[in-house]
């Protein structure tokens, strides 16, 4: 097992000895989850209205050592600075076996607060908590779904396509995304113009991103984020245009579904819309998501 925390494009590992070791880990498994509930003033028992993830707190423990005093130190003072506060989130990556899997955090508490009690000269057992505002873990390699004319695919999708073109400037195609995570992945999805009514079903759920009404004209997009409390619609410019969205619009539940929520875990996911051309698509970047390893 390796283990290794990222701040900007700087990778410190934890477990090679150079810095220090792993000794051991906590929670880094289902993530804790908390049902929602209300209760009439007559009513016996309880009404279930979902859940959700809470955030959870990673405990690291590690060992190190160091062959003199300065360099004890030296350590310390890497690690006092790598895991100290900041606005931007650090990366955890877990590696073994070929599996992959990063978390993004900011180390809590009384990390790294370092007691004599655990130390022996030059060797010293230390604990640093991660809160991870979002608890799930990711594959960090993105996965990039293409809708257009070319009826373009990546390496890393099972495509199945249905193009009806009825003239040259009319798209309606479907393509099926097999999922590998094990929790919903909110995509950012990406509209290139021109297009008129653009319409994205997720066949498999029911669930849509509806535009009927709306023109994207050639050399603009509209970017839909609908990642982790995200929810935002812009256009080229940077400007919102969520009021172009319909109402029966899902920005919430519009996402990349897991078995076995859905068989298989496979999404269907349709576009349609009239007025395109050859520069006309719409990019589905989607990662494979995970509620714990």
């Amino acid at each position: 097992m390796a283990l290794s925390w990222f701040i900007g494009g700087t990778e410190y590992s934890l477990s090679d000895r150079t810095l220090c070791y792993p000794l051991g880990h906590k929670n880094l498994g289902m993530a804790p989850i908390r049902r929602l509930e209300e209760r009439g003033p007559l009513q016996n028992g309880v009404t279930d209205r979902g859940y959700r993830y809470d955030a959870r707190v990673i405990i690291l423990s590690l060992g190190i050592h160091g062959n003199n005093v300065a360099e004890y130190y030296a350590k310390r003072t890497t690690l006092i600075n790598i895991f100290k506060a900041r606005n931007t989130p650090g990366r955890l990556r877990f590696t073994m076996d070929g599996i992959v899997r990063e978390i993004e955090g900011h180390a809590v508490g009384d990390s790294l607060g370092f007691d004599d009690a655990n130390r022996q000269n030059v060797y010293e057992r230390i604990a640093v908590a991660i809160k991870c505002s979002d608890p799930r873990w990711y594959d960090p390699t993105m996965h990039t779904v293409t809708f257009n004319l070319g009826g373009g695919e990546d390496a890393f999708v099972v495509p199945y396509e249905v193009p009806y073109k009825m003239g040259a400037s009319t798209i309606d195609l479907s393509r099926t995304i097999t999922y590998l995570g094990t929790v919903r992945s909110y995509p950012t999805i990406r509209i290139t113009g021109p297009i008129t009514n653009p319409v994205i079903v997720h066949n498999t759920t029911g669930f849509k991103l509806d535009f009927t009404g709306t023109t994207i004209a050639d050399g603009d997009w509209y970017e839909i984020d609908l990642g982790y409390a995200g929810n935002t619609i812009k256009d080229k410019a940077g400007d919102s245009v969520l009021n172009d969205l319909s109402n029966d619009s899902d920005l919430v539940e519009f996402a990349i579904e897991p078995a076995p929520d859905v068989a298989g875990g496979v999404n269907s996911i349709q576009v349609t819309g009239s007025g395109i051309n050859t520069s006309t698509k719409v990019d589905v970047n989607y990662y494979d998501m995970y509620i714990g390893i």
